[in-house]
C-alpha cells in the first residue's frame, strides 16, 4: 500500500475540473486515521511526501520517502492525471532500486525468482492513498532537492531533467547526500537506507551488515 501526504501545491495538482465543479482526488488528513490504524492487515505500507512546483512552465513533482528520505523528482506530468503519475512512479521506483542494487553488487536471485520478486512488490503497492498532510523535516529535505536541481538546470545551465533517463541520473546523485533527521541519530544515505529497506523485498539473503559493507565498498570505487 503507498501512502502519499500532499502539500497544499500537490494537493492542487491532483484537483481538476469535471463541469465546472473541482474534483479533488485527495483526502483530508482526517482520512488517513482510520486507514493507519488498520493498517496492519498490508503486508507493508509505503509513505512518501509530495510537493509540486512550477519551473517555468513546467510542472515538477518531487516525492521523498518517510523513513529513508529517498527522492524521486517527476517532470511534465499533467495536473489531475493520478493514474499516469501512479504510473511512472511505481515503474521508476523499481527501476531505481533495482539499479542501485545491481550498481552495488549486492547478490541477487536468479533472474526468474528475481523477476517473480518484482511482481510481488509490485502489487504490494496498490492500493494507493493521497492525504493533505505534510511534515516539516521532509519538506525542508525536498526543498534541498529542488535547490538542487535549480542549481544545476539554471545556475550550471544544464537545463532542468525532464525526461526519464535523465530523471533517473538527478535521483541517482540528489539520494547519494548526506541527510539528518532531528532526533534521530547520526546523518546518513538515503540510497543506502532505501537499499536495506528494500533489498529483503527483491529476494536478498544477505544481513543489513553485510548490504552496508558492500553500499560503502561501492561508493568508494
Amino acid at each position: 500500500m503507498l501512502i502519499f501526504d500532499c502539500t497544499q501545491a500537490a494537493c492542487d495538482f491532483f484537483s481538476s475540473k469535471v463541469k465546472g465543479k473541482r474534483i479533488s482526488y485527495v483526502e483530508p488528513a482526517s482520512a488517513a486515521e482510520a486507514l493507519e490504524n488498520g493498517s496492519a492487515v498490508w503486508p507493508a505500507v509505503d509513505r512518501w511526501q509530495l510537493h509540486c512546483v512550477k519551473f517555468g512552465r513546467t510542472n515538477v513533482l518531487v516525492a521523498a520517502q518517510i523513513d529513508t528520505r529517498f527522492a524521486m523528482m517527476f517532470a511534465k506530468l499533467k495536473p489531475g492525471d493520478v493514474k499516469g503519475f501512479l504510473e511512472q512512479f511505481c515503474g521508476r521506483y523499481q527501476a531505481e532500486i533495482l539499479a542501485l542494487a545491481l550498481n552495488t553488487q549486492v547478490p541477487l536471485p536468479p533472474q526468474p525468482d528475481r523477476q517473480r520478486h518484482l511482481i510481488s512488490w509490485g502489487e504490494s503497492l496498490s492500493p494507493a492513498y493521497f492525504f493533505k498532510r505534510n511534515d516539516r523535516s521532509v519538506q525542508g529535505h525536498i526543498n534541498q532537492v529542488l535547490e538542487i536541481a535549480d542549481f544545476y538546470a539554471f545556475e550550471k545551465g544544464q537545463g532542468l531533467p525532464v525526461e526519464a533517463q535523465d530523471l533517473i541520473a538527478f535521483d541517482e546523485r540528489i539520494n547519494r547526500h548526506l541527510r539528518q533527521i532531528a532526533g534521530k541519530g547520526d546523518y546518513f544515505h538515503p540510497d543506502e537506507e532505501m537499499l536495506l529497506r528494500v533489498y529483503p523485498v527483491l529476494g536478498g539473503a544477505l544481513s543489513s551488515d553485510e548490504v552496508k559493507s558492500l553500499y560503502r565498498q561501492a561508493r568508494r570505487a
